[in-house]
C-alpha cells in the first residue's frame, strides 16, 4: 500500500498545475491527461479507458490448427497476450478457429504496451465468449469462467465469476483477501454452449453480463486502475472473441 501511495502522489504532481509541483504548466500535461497518466515510479502507463489505448483483442483465426498460443514458462511468445498459468492454444470448432485451453488453472492477461510500459486501463469492459466441452474429473463448485478487470498483482484485482454452482458474483482481492461484493444465483452454465462474459468498470461502478444481461452492480473504490484478463478453472473449453471495450 506505502508503494501505492507514493504512486499516487507523484501522479497527481504529474497532473496538476506548475505551482503545486515547482514545474511549467503546459499543453502537453494537459493533453496527457486526456489520453493516459504516466506514474514515474510504476511500470504502467495509465490509460483513461479502452478507446484512448486500445488493445488488439484476440479471435485465434490468426493461428494454424493446433498451434500454440503461449504458455506460462514462455510469456513472452506473443506481445498481446500474457498467459500467467497453463497454456493456451488454437483448436477448430465448426468452420473457425478458436483457442483452446484444458488446464485446470488457466489464466491470462491483456497485454499492451506504452512509451515503453504496460498499459492499464481505469475504465475498460473486458469480455469473452466460452463453450465449456466438458467439466475436468473433480472440479470444484466455485470453477467457473471469470473475467478479470483492474489487475495491478496477482493479489490486486477485481474478478466476475460464472460458477458451476450456478453463482455468478463479482470479488475484489486486495492485498490478497477476497471480499465479495456482490452475488446470486443463476444457474449452471450450460454444457457446449456459448456464453459471453464481461466485467465493465467505470469510477466506482462495476457491473457484471452474462450473455448480454446485466446479472450483478456493485460499488467499490480500492483499485482504479489496472489491466485486463480472463481464468477458467477445471474445464475443457474453447474461448473466443476476447475483447476490450
Amino acid at each position: 500500500m506505502k508503494g501505492r501511495a507514493i504512486a499516487l502522489g507523484l501522479a497527481a504532481c504529474v497532473m496538476v498545475l506548475a505551482g503545486a509541483c515547482g514545474t511549467d504548466a503546459s499543453e502537453e500535461v494537459d493533453a496527457m491527461e486526456t489520453a493516459y497518466d504516466f506514474y514515474p515510479d510504476s511500470n504502467y502507463i495509465l490509460c483513461t479507458s479502452a478507446s484512448s489505448c486500445p488493445w488488439a483483442g484476440e479471435n485465434f483465426e490468426a493461428y494454424a490448427e493446433g498451434s500454440l498460443v503461449e504458455c506460462s514458462g514462455d510469456s513472452l511468445q506473443r506481445a498481446h497476450v500474457e498467459v500467467t498459468s497453463g497454456c493456451l492454444s488454437s483448436k477448430s470448432a465448426g468452420t473457425e478457429r478458436r483457442g483452446w485451453t484444458s488446464t485446470s488453472d488457466f489464466r491470462a492477461l491483456s497485454r499492451l504496451y506504452v512509451d515503453g510500459k504496460k498499459a492499464g486501463w481505469k475504465t475498460a469492459a473486458p469480455s469473452y465468449r466460452a463453450h465449456i466441452q466438458e467439466w475436468q474429473a473433480g472440479a470444484p463448485e466455485w470453477a467457473g469462467l471469470h473475467v478479470i478487470a483492474r489487475y495491478q498483482t496477482e493479489n490486486d484485482l477485481y474478478v466476475a465469476s460464472y460458477r458451476k454452482d450456478g453463482l455468478v458474483t463479482i470479488k475484489k482481492k486486495l492485498g490478497g483477501v477476497s471480499t465479495t461484493l456482490a452475488q446470486k444465483m443463476l444457474g449452471a452454465p450450460e454444457l457446449r454452449t456459448w456464453h459471453t462474459v464481461k466485467l465493465s468498470v467505470s469510477g466506482d461502478t462495476l457491473q457484471y453480463f452474462v450473455d448480454g444481461v446485466l446479472q450483478l452492480t456493485a460499488h467499490d473504490t480500492s483499485l482504479t486502475w489496472g489491466t485486463a484478463g480472463l481464468r477458467t478453472d477445471s474445464m475443457d473449453v474453447y474461448l473466443d472473441d476476447w475483447k476490450l471495450e
